[in-house]
């Protein structure tokens, strides 16, 4: 029965911080100081509990932004594993890869766990910021766990068919569906 219970109180709270209302920096400044009290006070699981708590709501309230974005030669197959790109200079029609950590993005709950539902989108320029091409929503991410993972990577595949040599921006922008967040970062190429 207990155990029951704690369930649906575990239940309940996940339901409330999923629909929690916008942190401000009042809401920040109580939970910081209440875990450094627990902390004086030797009350440590109640001070990692609250440490949780502020890092959740700085991530509910930080707009999107990017970890890491690094070009790479392979896509990546876990968080972590990526190895940088020697250099930006690529063929006419290459594949490029890029490797990106998100964060400060949204969940969605979804059965038993939760989902993200982020959409990209992409714009090439010349070296002098002449738009040369774009694409809105090429790609999707709707990716699954069991919890709010903070930790996720995304790879992002390019080919520009008929791209001449030059030097060219790609501006990825991500657009955060739960949240309604974006972001942007742009990376320059050379094409041989």
């Amino acid at each position: 029965m207990t155990s029951n219970l704690l369930g649906a109180a575990i239940g309940a709270a996940t339901l409330l911080l999923a629909f929690a209302p916008a942190v401000t920096a009042d809401d920040l400044s109580t939970l910081s100081a209440e875990a450094r009290k627990a902390v004086a006070e030797g009350r440590t699981v109640e001070a990692l509990d609250l440490a949780d708590q502020f890092s959740r709501a700085v991530w509910d309230a930080a707009p999107l932004a990017f970890r890491q974005t690094m070009l790479v030669d392979h896509e990546p197959t876990e968080y972590g594993a990526q190895t940088p790109r020697a250099d930006n200079v690529y063929g006419v029609d290459e594949e490029i890869h890029l490797y990106v950590e998100p964060v400060a993005f949204g969940w969605t709950k979804s059965g038993d766990g939760w989902e993200t539902d982020m959409v990209a989108d992409v714009r090439v320029s010349q070296a002098d910021g002449t738009i040369i091409a774009g694409h809105k929503a090429f790609a999707t991410f709707n990716i699954k766990s069991p919890g709010r993972d903070p930790d996720v990577f995304l790879t992002l595949t390019y080919v520009f068919a008929g791209l001449g040599p030059g030097d060219y921006v790609v501006s990825t922008t991500l657009i955060d569906k739960v949240t309604g967040k974006s972001g942007a970062f742009s990376t320059p190429i050379t094409i041989e």
